[in-house]
């Protein structure tokens, strides 16, 4: 499959929006490796670049088929998870944004679920 360089730019947007309004972005580890015929770990390293994190998990650590890699605003994830503490302390969930992605990544949260609104958040998809 050929992509434009616009098809490019709109898919890697998830990971590239990720910033004070977007603490998390991920795509499949699929679409960068196959697709897009990226590394993981440049495109890690170009998160870290812009004072992200990036984490690559496996499908045993996901619940994406071919796993997924998670960019991410340590500093903004980590205001909303402080100012969500009490909620997600009630749930047992953590408020370490290494965590935090950790457990989105492995765990489905139906939308009647209260963490549901703050994960939504996290992804830019929230206010």
């Amino acid at each position: 499959m050929h992509l434009t360089a616009e098809d490019r730019d709109r898919i890697l947007a998830s990971l590239r929006d990720v910033g004070p309004s977007k603490a998390i972005g991920y795509l499949p580890r699929y679409t960068i490796i196959d697709l897009l015929g990226l590394s993981e770990s440049a495109v890690i390293a170009e998160a870290n670049s812009r004072g992200l994190a990036g984490i690559s998990l496996g499908p045993d650590l996901c619940r994406i088929k071919s796993g997924a890699l998670y960019v991410y605003d340590r500093a903004a994830l980590g205001q909303l998870l402080a100012a969500s503490a009490p909620i997600l302390s009630f749930h047992n969930l953590p408020t370490d944004p290494d965590e935090f992605v950790r457990v989105v990544a492995e765990t489905w949260f139906d939308e009647s679920h209260p963490a549901h609104a703050i994960i939504a958040e996290a992804f830019g998809q929230g206010a």
